[in-house]
């Protein structure tokens, strides 16, 4: 009889190993595919531990075994091991209380009633804390956490972060399996207790259910302590002390060479309980893919920095990863980013920046059919965001990085080629009278309107004092030396002459994307909203690039600023200077008589630039104000020739 007791207690003790199994699952799945072997293999590890060691360290082994295999790291198989654990402390606790109210265990069972309850209340108690409290802990997991190096820094930060998450996800897990699974498995434990307990029994040394339910969690906590002097099996006879060894370590071993059964076996027993059912999909924990955009974003949420901006970006992308940021100099941001079955870029903003990258989607839209343009795959607005997803295509990149890996010659082919399209498909279909009020609310809000801000600018008060900058050892008039440049009369009649026509707005040389098999090209990121809607914008923007050198700036780290001089490492290529005078050529041939209008928007978009840098950038702002007054000085002598 013994034996057979012993075997039923083995039966049920791995029957509940196997829904613990399934109910750790259902927390793993929200984020990634579960590995059934090797979490199996970890639950056995760490059952073999906890036998042989007190403290529960069989779980921190069984986190950092699975951790270590699994997509999301160690720090999440952790916060999904204190969830199961979790769960277990009140059953626990409920049932040393229904023992203590039966009368059953004497005042061991009644002592672990109260300890086991009041752990947890004290569990309920610091949940709510939690949630009372949750911002001024999320500082503290920041703080704590920065005290080390930044790679344990990310991975504090990690852990806090999936331990957060793993709880507010209960939301997802399918309650009702959860319970099934919680409810099956303690079934079979307790069943497994009683088939034990009888095979004790028949060993020569009696014992019930709560007596077995103590010496597995009371003060002994379920390790081989059970069996040494002062524990509940010392003095018992052989052949109990052997059965119960056997029950400890028997299901180990059975679970562990469950792991090395064929594929095909596995892959029956997988499908038949839905270890990955097809189709199924899962969120990423963090999205980012690169650490250090990982330990940026987890240091703005943890530091409580724009949290409805986090709380979008999450809802945005929490079903894709993004490989790399490839924000510029926009309010927008784009990033690289794939899911199951592709790789794309997606662009974002919210609040005013999503409405306006909203009307930049509805250009891309309306000029589908006029323009080579980015293919749009995916959209998505609401009155707060704006994002929409296009195509990656990994022959086609940027006209700069085009520009400097091929001869001069076919980059000057391939902008000939954009201008002319935009002339005859955009410019023309769409041309129209230039409007003298339009003109008028240009000049007061692009012109006047930036200039003040600039004198208000605290960073570059002193600067714009004097009346010339060096800038790199070179002496130029500052601002207030070209005070006539700005003259309304003179912009009036400048602007008055300008073609006015639908354009794209923002056509520097990274929107131009070329194809490095030679297959076309195509724009992206076009700016609405300009007022004065002509296509001398639109060559301002490449001036910007290839006269300004705007690229080559915003790759230049550091800016220094002693008195009138301005000193940075600017860098500027060949391929820059020799496609920016094939473009004035270009643009002569053009307009002859209407260069000083393109270079003086030019300086627009230059002085439409500086707040955004004053702002957003300033410790290099004032270099910035270096490439203003360089292209001011540029346009005010070619207007004086």
């Amino acid at each position: 009889m013994m034996m057979g007791y012993l075997l039923l207690a083995i039966l049920l003790v791995l029957a509940g190993h196997a829904f613990r199994l399934l109910r750790w699952e259902q927390f793993v799945r929200i984020y990634e595919r579960p590995q059934r072997g090797t979490m199996l293999r970890g639950m056995a590890g760490g059952y073999a531990i906890n036998t042989l060691l007190p403290l529960h360290l069989g779980d921190l082994f069984r986190a950092i075994f699975v951790g270590r295999r699994m997509k999301s790291g160690v720090g999440f198989a952790l916060a999904t091991v204190i969830m199961d654990r979790f769960l277990d402390v009140w059953f626990v606790a409920l049932g040393f209380a229904a023992f203590a109210l039966a009368g059953q265990g004497g005042t061991a069972a009644l002592q672990a009633a109260r300890i086991y309850l009041v752990f947890a209340v004290v569990l309920a108690v610091a949940l709510v804390v939690v949630v009372m409290l949750r911002d001024a802990i999320k500082r503290g997991c920041l703080a704590v956490c920065g005290i080390f190096n930044d790679t344990l820094k990310l991975d504090g930060m990690v852990f806090c972060w999936s331990l957060i998450n793993t709880f507010k996800d209960l939301r997802r897990i399918n309650l009702v399996r959860l319970a099934a699974n919680t409810v099956i498995m303690w079934v079979a434990y307790l069943g497994s207790y009683m088939a034990l307990a009888a095979a004790l029994t028949e060993a020569g040394h009696p014992m019930q259910l709560v007596d077995v339910f103590g010496a597995l969690f009371g003060q002994s906590a379920g390790d081989l302590r059970v069996v040494l002097p002062g524990g509940v099996l010392a003095g018992a006879p052989v052949a109990a002390c052997a059965a119960m060894l056997s029950w400890y370590l028997l299901p180990l071993l059975v679970m562990w060479l469950a792991t090395l059964l064929p594929e095909r076996v596995r892959g029956a027993m997988n499908q038949a309980t839905a270890a990955a059912p097809a189709g199924e999909s899962y969120l990423n924990l963090l999205p980012q893919a690169d650490p250090q955009d990982r330990a940026a974003f987890l240091s703005q949420y943890f530091g409580l920095q724009n949290k409805a901006w986090v709380d979008r970006f999450l809802q945005m992308n929490q079903d894709i990863t993004i490989l790399q940021d490839y924000s510029a100099g926009s309010n927008a941001t784009t990033m690289l980013c794939m899911d199951k079955t592709r790789t794309f870029y997606r662009k974002y903003a919210f609040g005013a920046d999503g409405k306006k990258l909203a009307e930049q989607l509805h250009w891309l839209r309306a000029q589908q059919d006029r323009l080579p343009l980015c293919e749009i795959l995916r959209t998505g607005e609401d009155a707060d965001c704006c994002w929409y997803d296009m195509t990656y295509d990994p022959q086609a990149v940027g006209m700069f990085r085009y520009l400097h890996s091929n001869p001069v010659e076919k980059s000057a082919a391939v902008l000939h080629g954009v201008l002319d399209t935009l002339e005859e498909k955009l410019y023309r279909p769409t041309a129209t009278a230039a409007d003298p009020g339009t003109i008028e609310k240009y000049i007061a809000t692009k012109v006047d309107g930036n200039l003040q801000k600039l004198r208000e600018a605290r960073g570059l008060h002193e600067l714009l004092e004097y009346p010339t900058v060096w800038i790199n050892g070179r002496e130029y008039r500052n601002l207030n030396q070209l005070a006539w440049l700005f003259d309304h009369d003179r912009l009036r009649k400048l602007f008055a002459a300008d073609p006015v026509a639908t354009i794209h707005g923002d056509l520097t040389i990274e929107n131009i994307i070329c194809r490095t098999d030679d297959k076309g090209w195509y724009l992206i990121d076009p700016n609405t909203g300009n007022l004065h809607e002509s296509p001398f914008l639109d060559y301002g923007k490449l001036l910007q690039s290839l006269h300004g050198g705007y690229e080559f700036m915003m790759m230049t780290p550091r800016v220094s600023v002693r008195e009138n001089h301005i000193d940075f490492a600017l860098t500027r290529s060949a391929a820059y200077d020799a496609l920016f005078a094939d473009l004035m050529a270009d643009l002569g041939r053009r307009y002859p008589d209407q260069l000083d209008s393109i270079l003086m928007h030019e300086v627009i978009h230059w002085l439409r630039l500086m707040p955004y840098k004053l702002s957003r950038d300033r410790k290099r702002a004032a270099m910035f104000y270096a490439g203003l007054v360089v292209v001011a000085n540029d346009a005010a002598d070619h207007a004086e020739r």
